[in-house]
């Protein structure tokens, strides 16, 4: 497995540029590895991961929030949030955002690790824009297990659903003052400090300064 850890991406104490580029490879190769453990969660393959080139992956960091957790610098989770689709999706991007590619490695699963990646990523995504009032996500109907996650979490489900081979349903999360107080006090530094000393696992931000 590849190793991901500081040194790695930071041989020498890499340049800003270098470390995008490192963090372009860790998010293509997490995302090769959640299709090949989870393809039942996903709509692309790992054929269609292999094909795009590295700068689609910058691309990816720069227009999106992507948030991973990490374990002896190996990925083991990952999640995004993305603008909404102005081609399908009827949501202001200034004020929403979609959750997508959540995954967390299976040897961790059971210990709502997923719940904390989200929660992580919600807030990030706040923080660097304020004016997030909406998260939204689609989850296969045959997904019990992340069903019942995003219950607990808040996310309410809507009539919108997308009907193919596998069933597509709509939740959606309004981002307010309490959430946000309950999302904060998911990921403070008490509960960073249990994951990493129960689990070893931590979590940052891919494409950001403070991340390198």
């Amino acid at each position: 497995m590849t190793d991901y850890s500081y040194e790695a991406r930071n041989p020498a104490g890499g340049s800003i540029n270098s470390a995008l580029h490192w963090d372009a490879k860790i998010l293509r190769d997490a995302l090769r590895e959640a299709i090949l453990t989870s393809p039942e969660s996903f709509l692309t393959t790992v054929e269609d991961v292999d094909t795009k080139p590295l700068d689609h992956w910058i691309d990816e960091m720069r227009s999106s929030t992507w948030a991973v957790a990490e374990r002896e610098g190996n990925v083991v989770g990952v999640a995004a949030a993305k603008r909404p689709d102005p081609h399908k999706d009827k949501e202001d991007q200034a004020t929403a955002r979609y959750i997508e590619s959540v995954w967390i490695s299976p040897d961790l699963r059971g210990r709502r690790l997923s719940e904390r990646l989200i929660r992580y990523l919600l807030e990030e995504e706040h923080r660097k824009n304020q004016g997030i009032r909406h998260f939204l996500l689609w989850v296969f109907t045959t997904n019990s297990s992340a069903i019942r996650l995003y219950e607990d979490m808040g996310f309410v489900r809507t009539p919108d659903a997308n009907k193919g081979i596998r069933t597509e349903i709509k939740y959606h999360l309004d981002f307010g003052r309490e959430v946000y107080a309950a999302v904060h006090l998911a990921v403070n530094d008490t509960a960073r400090r249990h994951d990493e000393r129960q689990y070893g696992v931590t979590y940052r931000t891919l494409g950001e300064k403070d991340s390198v």
